[in-house]
């Protein structure tokens, strides 16, 4: 009966799997009409010049060093993520850019993968690659295509290095503390605190939020540091290395007069009115992302969760205890915005803060599942009851459930009414109606006058409606103070070394 059962998880991992890889083809394809936009021109503008200069990797890394050490003490701290975005692949020659989406999907992919596979392999102790290569596909293809703005997620360098490649490099860093945990030998436990060290510095220097929400994960290892006995204490300390150069690192970030200058143009928030608020638009936002897609992909997820749970003698929180602790962490990640800015979560921003809440529902499904299958029923119709026979029913049914969830989900994706609504099919419209083509062909044009040297004087055509591509498109460039896009006249003039660029439209 196993084996059966093996076989059929097989197919169906198999079958996500096809899925998953039919629907990136199309956003790496699309990445060949990508172009440089937007900040990665002010945060490319001291790199490329070196380059040009040089052909020198070394006088650009000295060059992405510099505008860090600058910014950080006039602008913002954020000094690892400067760095990278100091060096999107455009700076170096324009026809790299394509690499975007590349780049970014494919570390997404893997950080919720790794995330994925040592939640269910060391912490609750299933070593079954199908049944977790089915939950990690359901999440995946749930990210990619159902995330607030992709144009900020993995098209646009600058906006996604800041914000979801920083959010993955915390989700490895925990993914590594969570291994090195439950793995008795010393060499792969002195392996995991070195990578995880490292990646805590750059997840210190990255945005304010990721930083924030790493720093209270580890207040929480902390608390249960203090809790456990001394023995356990024992094989916990060298993991606190990590946790504590990613606090020191979030505290120089912070803390650098660059932080302090840009606040005096900014309209704070009181701290306390900034957490109220936090939670409320945490609730109001959280609750809009639950989409029909997300009720079915969650579904099959909790029908697989009470398979892998089911054996697993592993110790669980209360249900109610792990909601409102993952609850806090979610509100959190809106704090720093509305403290700092007075305002809500910018898209970039939700696009993480979305990631986590996926990840989180995911944490709270089999933590609930593992609580609920090691929980004594005392009396019948309780709630534990009620939910013991739920998961009985799974166990039934389980893969009827899956394949209920999964086509549901997929019936959903390809009959979207609004063909912006899922990032592949957005992707796959854009490319057959020209759009992307004709985005590409247009912003080469410019190029083409950008990089001529005989003329400091630049005269462009505004983007025609039909070349905006929803998923590479924000804003095109202005020609006036105080008129949308202006700031990238100003960078590109920097950039591209001109006197002025004037626009026709």
């Amino acid at each position: 009966m196993e084996d059966k059962q093996q076989k059929t998880y097989k197919l169906i991992y198999r079958i996500m799997l096809a899925v998953m890889v039919a629907t990136i083809l199309p956003l790496w394809y699309l990445g060949r009409y990508d172009v440089i936009c937007l900040d990665d021109f002010g945060f490319g503008a001291v790199t490329h010049h070196a380059w040009v200069e040089t052909h020198s990797a070394a006088a650009v890394f000295m060059a992405a060093c510099e505008q860090v050490g600058y910014l950080f003490e006039v602008k913002q701290a954020t000094y690892s993520s400067i760095f990278l975005m100091s060096f999107f692949p455009g700076i170096w020659n324009e026809k790299y850019y394509f690499l975007v989406p590349f780049i970014l999907t494919s570390v997404t992919i893997c950080s919720v993968s790794i995330f994925i596979h040592i939640v269910i392999s060391d912490c609750i102790g299933v070593k079954n690659r199908y049944l977790t290569g089915i939950i990690n596909m359901i999440l995946i293809f749930l990210i990619i295509q159902t995330i607030p703005v992709p144009l900020e997620a993995f098209f646009w360098f600058n906006g996604a290095v800041h914000y979801v490649f920083m959010e993955s490099v915390m989700l490895i860093e925990i993914s590594l503390i969570l291994h090195g945990l439950h793995n008795k030998g010393t060499g792969p436990r002195i392996l995991c605190v070195v990578i995880a060290s490292v990646l805590g510095i750059i997840v210190g220097g990255g945005n304010l939020i990721t930083g924030l929400q790493a720093c209270i994960l580890v207040a929480l290892f902390l608390l249960l540091f203090i809790r456990t006995d001394k023995e356990e204490r024992r094989g916990y300390a060298m993991f606190l290395i990590p946790a504590l150069i990613t606090v020191a690192c979030y505290l120089v970030n912070i803390l650098a007069p660059g932080n302090y200058q840009r606040m005096e143009v900014e309209t704070q928030m009181n701290p306390i009115k900034a957490i109220v608020l936090s939670f409320y638009w945490g609730i109001s936002h959280g609750l809009t992302w639950i989409s029909p897609m997300t009720i079915a992909a969650m579904i099959a997820v909790f029908a697989l969760s009470c398979v892998i749970t089911r054996e697993a003698v592993r110790r669980y929180l209360p249900p109610l205890l792990m909601f409102v602790v993952t609850t806090c962490v979610f509100a959190a990640m809106f704090t720093p915005t509305f403290y700092a800015t007075s305002e809500d979560a910018p898209a970039r921003v939700k696009n993480i803060i979305y990631m986590a809440e996926i990840l989180m529902i995911f944490i709270n499904i089999v933590n609930a599942c593992g609580y609920i299958q090691t929980k004594e029923v005392t009396v019948p119709d309780s709630a534990t009851g009620f939910w013991k026979n739920m998961t009985g029913l799974c166990l039934k049914h389980t893969r009827g459930i899956v394949l209920a969830g999964i086509t549901a989900v997929l019936l959903l994706f390809i009959f979207a009414e609004n063909k912006n609504t899922y990032t592949s099919i957005s992707a796959v419209r854009s490319l057959v109606k020209g759009e992307a083509s004709r985005y590409y062909e247009q912003n080469k044009a410019r190029s083409e006058l950008y990089n001529d040297p005989s003329q400091p004087d630049v005269t462009i055509y505004a983007l025609t409606d039909d070349a905006k591509p929803y998923l590479l498109f924000k804003e095109d460039v202005g020609n006036y103070d105080g008129e949308e896009g202006y700031w990238q006249n100003v960078s590109l003039c920097n950039y591209y070394d001109k006197n002025s660029i004037t626009v026709i439209r």
